[in-house]
This record gives C-alpha cells, sequence and structure tokens, in this order.
C-alpha cells in the first residue's frame, strides 16, 4: 500500500484519522501503532514486522538498562549489543549477499573455483529497515551520552518507530524530534492542521506523479540500453534522472509531512532546494538533511570532525560519504557514489576560496553538473553501466539519437518544466501562504489533486522505497 493509491487514500488514511480523533492516551498511541503495523505489512510483506518489531522491542529495553547501569563498563557493553544487534540485522538483510557474491567473484577470479555462494543470502530487503535502524541507533546511542531519558512507555516508543508517514523512506526523525509530539497527542489528542497537510499532501503528490513518474516513463528506455544511446540521450537520461530522483523522494517527503501535519505532528524537513546549492557542500546542506546530519552527528563528528588536521578531516568525509553511499544500498555503485561525493567535498575544500570568487550563477550550474555525474552511480545497475555512462556523457559513444522525436521533445519539455521549478521556485515546505489560501486556490489545488489522482500509477513506488 503506497501513497498513491486509491487503497491509502480513500480507505486507510480517511479511517486511521476518524478513529484516531475519538481515542486519547495510551488507546490513541496503541491505534496509531497498529495502524502503522497495518500499514507497512501492506507497503510490502507480513513479515516486515518481525525485523522492526524485533528491533523495537529489543532497544526499548535495552535503552531502560544503559540508563539504569552503575558502571562505564556495563553502559558500554549494553551499547555495543544494542548497536551489533542493529547493524546485525541491517547487514543481513542488506550487504550479506553483496557481500558473499563478491567473494565468489573474486574467488572465481583467482582460483576458478565454480557455484555462486550469494545466492545463500538471497533475501527480500524489509522497506524502511535503513531508516528504522539509524532512528532507533541515535536514540541509543542518546541515551548513553545522556542526551535522553529512556522512554518507558512502550506504545509512545512503538509509535515512534513506526509512524506511518516516515516509515518507509523518511524523514529519519530523531526521538526528541516525535516522542515529545506523540506524548502531546497523547494527553490531548490529535489536533488536525488540515489546510496545511492537504496542502503540502497535494503537492507532494503532484511532484511524484504528474513529474517523477512521467519522466521515468521517458528515461527509462533510455537507460534500459544505455550503452547503444549517444550523447544527446545521455545527457537527456541523467538530468531527467536527477529531477526524477529529486520529485519522488521530495514529493514523498512532503507528502509524509503533510500526514503528520494531518494528526497534528511536525516532522522535519528534508530538502531546501538543493538544485539552487552553490557547491558541494552547500548540496549536503539541502539534500536528504535529516541524512546528512544523522552522519554528522553519530559518524563524522565522532570519527574527528573537522578537528586534528586538514588530512584528518579529509579522511573522515571520504569515510563518511562512503558508508553514506552505502546505506543507500547493497551494490558497488552506491559505495563509487559516496566515494565520489567525497571527493568533490575534498576538492572543493581544497580550493574554496578560489570556488567562491565565481559568480552564483557559475558556482550553481557547475555544482549540478558535479551533482549529475555522480547520479551516473547511483542509478547504474553496476559500475561497468556506469563507466559507458559516463563516456556517453563525453562524447565517446557518438551523438545517435534512437528514441523517436515526439519523445526527446515531450522530455526536454519536461526538464525544462522541471529544471524551472527547482531553480525559481522554494519548496512546499517553505510556502506559507497554504495558511491562507483564498478560494480560488483552494479550486486550482482540487484541480491538480483531481489530476493526479487519475494519473496515479499502482506499479510506480518512490525510489527510496528501496533503501
Amino acid at each position: 500500500m503506497l501513497f498513491n493509491s486509491f487503497k491509502f487514500l480513500f480507505f486507510f488514511l480517511p479511517f486511521v484519522l476518524f478513529i484516531s480523533a475519538r481515542l486519547k492516551g495510551q488507546r490513541l498511541l496503541a491505534w496509531v501503532t497498529l495502524s502503522s503495523f497495518f500499514f507497512y505489512a501492506f507497503a510490502g510483506h507480513a513479515w516486515f514486522l518481525i525485523p522492526m518489531l524485533t528491533t523495537t522491542v529489543f532497544d526499548f529495553l535495552l535503552a531502560q538498562k544503559i540508563a539504569k547501569a552503575k558502571t562505564s563498563w556495563s553502559k558500554k557493553s549494553l551499547l555495543l549489543l544494542s548497536v551489533c544487534g542493529n547493524l546485525g540485522l541491517l547487514f543481513y538483510f542488506k550487504y550479506s549477499g553483496l557481500l558473499a557474491t563478491s567473494f565468489f567473484y573474486l574467488s572465481h577470479f583467482f582460483y576458478g573455483t565454480q557455484g555462486d555462494a550469494g545466492r545463500l543470502f538471497a533475501v527480500i530487503l524489509p522497506a524502511g529497515i535503513s531508516f528504522y535502524t539509524f532512528q532507533t541507533l541515535s536514540y541509543i546511542i542518546d541515551v548513553y551520552r545522556g542526551k535522553a531519558e529512556p522512554e518507558t512507555n512502550f506504545w509512545c516508543f512503538a509509535s515512534f518507530v513506526s509512524f506511518f508517514p516516515h516509515l518507509v523512506a523518511g524523514p529519519l526523525t530523531r526521538h526528541n524530534q516525535l516522542i515529545p509530539a506523540l506524548k502531546k497527542i497523547e494527553s490531548g489528542g490529535i489536533s488536525p492542521r488540515w489546510q496545511e497537510g492537504i496542502f503540502l499532501f497535494v503537492i507532494g503528490l503532484s511532484k511524484k506523479v504528474l513529474l517523477a513518474d512521467r519522466i521515468a516513463n521517458l528515461i527509462d528506455p533510455i537507460i534500459a540500453d544505455i550503452s547503444h544511446s549517444g550523447f544527446i540521450l545521455s545527457w537527456l537520461a541523467i538530468i531527467g534522472y536527477a529531477l526524477q530522483i529529486y520529485f519522488d523522494f521530495s514529493g514523498y517527503t512532503d507528502m509524509a509531512i503533510g500526514l503528520g501535519r494531518l494528526f497534528g505532528i511536525e516532522l522535519p524537513k528534508n530538502f531546501n532546494s538543493p538544485y539552487q546549492a552553490i557547491n558541494p557542500s552547500d548540496f549536503w546542506t539541502r539534500w536528504h538533511i535529516t541524512l546528512s546530519r544523522w552522519l554528522r552527528d553519530y559518524l563524522y563528528i565522532p570519527l574527528g570532525g573537522n578537528r586534528h588536521g586538514r588530512l584528518n578531516r579529509y579522511r573522515n568525509v571520504m569515510i563518511t560519504m562512503i558508508l553514506g553511499g552505502l546505506w543507500h544500498g547493497a551494490n558497488w555503485t552506491f559505495a563509487a557514489w559516496g566515494l565520489y561525493h567525497g571527493t568533490l567535498l575534498v576538492a572543493y575544500y581544497s580550493i574554496k576560496p578560489y570556488w567562491d570568487k565565481q559568480s552564483i550563477p557559475l558556482q550553481k550550474i557547475t555544482t549540478f553538473i558535479c551533482v549529475c555525474f555522480g547520479w551516473v552511480f547511483f542509478r547504474s545497475a553496476n559500475l561497468l553501466e556506469s563507466i559507458q555512462w559516463l563516456t556517453n556523457l563525453f562524447g565517446l559513444n557518438g551523438f545517435e539519437v534512437t528514441l523517436p522525436m515526439i519523445d526527446v521533445a515531450k522530455l526536454a519539455i519536461l526538464l525544462i518544466f522541471g529544471l524551472l521549478i527547482t531553480n525559481l521556485k522554494l519548496n512546499a515546505s517553505h510556502f506559507e501562504g497554504f495558511r491562507r489560501l483564498n478560494w480560488t486556490q483552494e479550486m486550482v489545488l482540487g484541480a491538480i489533486a483531481v489530476i493526479a489522482v487519475v494519473f496515479m500509477n499502482y506499479s510506480s513506488s518512490f525510489l527510496y522505497f528501496q533503501f
């Protein structure tokens, strides 16, 4: 069950909100939690609940034990147990197959062995496991550091982990952002912010259905045959993918934040017009903000951050970005994507005085092009495909256009429109006008919503569901 489905829009959401509005206290939190479990089960497979429930119960109990531990050794041991348990689950479901397959290929290359050990670890990845694992890890670490009190209300903690708007694709929410909001609705019931919530949900749905999915329909055939695509189509495909992933992911975020406001809960902002970034560092303060901040607070700074000299800083940047890349998926292309962005950041820090002297438009264009090159690794099925795509972008595979010209024209128009939106408009979360929409604007918003519903594609899941 997806946000962009009739089941969600016309059955699940109205029913959950209707019952939620009539409950308070533990019954409300229990209802929100069980509704989220139901949503998650129908978002993929019912067994997805098993690892999520394991993580929830495991960290709920361990946090209380960490807070009660009398010695530093006990606290560290319990923290290590949580970290190993959470990352162990994540590793098994997400990375065991990659490492086993990689080992098989290396063994076959050097020793000529046969077989495929990777099949032993071929499991379906539970949707959103990377999100809720990082979410509970930050909670446990903060309890260990003394920055958070352990939650003793199981329904509140379970709601924090499973709250369905952000469960499968973020935003990556911290305990100090969501748990106080859940306690507030527990005591006073939900206070829906209808106009804000509906506005953000419609904008997000429109981004997904009317822009991301339409672009995907045109660029997917190009990418599927990238080895035969020339310079022009390869550039159209990579710019198209840059816009597709932005409209898809930011669209999901807008919908998630809008749904949160329907429950009277404020979820954190996850995007800040990333394609208006003026340098690689600025890009990472605007793209997937909640993940960037998590990596900064729980990986980069503990590694040493900016301390201990330039070389150590560059090392910490590279480690953080490579691991951040691998967080996205079990493929060496994601590690290459992280390595690429780490290299971009190091290069920028090395020439920062020169870069910052350039005109703002030049900085924006250069940053966007650099980010687009990175998306090649993110979208490619393997590293060989990435290399082929990159060679196309430099004109080393000719200039032939194999796509029908009508499709090229449609794609070009969509891309121009998308680039105008990303460079001239702010994110929906910045728009304060939804608090005072007049009837004409409400009619326009309603028309957009109807068009988006008509064009919904049931086979179109959100790109970040796979992470």
